[in-house]
């Protein structure tokens, strides 16, 4: 079954993500990070750049996964990830607005991409903390061959 492309457009409700010291240091540790700002006890420590992957691939993949229009299955990958940054890292005690939505669905001989993007603003002053657009590809989608 092919996914629904009248869905493209669609802003889901927005979440709100709490950044912690501890997800700071678990993401850090989890791609391999040994800049000293990712492990700091004061005022120092900082988001690596990549953090936005924990809330833009966990939380609003799921959010517009779960939307019974789309027409999702189980059969994907993930293709491709980009971010855009606001003009300060995020820190521990930061909370964002998150906001996703569907930017496209394409279809590419039996498969269909999905981007979707994720704007993340401080909640402290709305400014923005980083964009994300992630690419879900969705295998033998386009054709209706989706089974197996």
């Amino acid at each position: 079954m092919a996914l629904n492309a009248d869905r493209v457009g669609t802003v889901y409700p927005a979440f709100v993500y709490e950044v912690s010291r501890e997800k700071i240091r678990e993401y850090a540790t989890a791609v391999g990070e040994s800049d000293p700002r990712y492990f700091a006890d004061d005022d120092e420590m900082v988001a690596p750049p990549t953090f936005a992957a924990c809330f833009s691939i966990g939380n609003a993949l799921r959010t517009v996964l779960d939307d019974p229009q789309l027409g999702a299955h189980p059969r994907l990958v993930h293709g491709s990830q980009s971010f855009t940054y606001g003009d300060r890292p995020m820190r521990p005690g930061d909370v964002l607005r998150c906001e996703p939505s569907i930017v496209s669905i394409t279809p590419r001989g039996d498969n269909e991409f999905l981007v979707i993007a994720l704007e993340a603003t401080f909640v402290s002053d709305e400014t923005l903390a980083a964009r994300a657009e992630s690419t879900i590809v969705f295998l033998g989608s386009a054709n209706g061959s989706d089974a197996g």
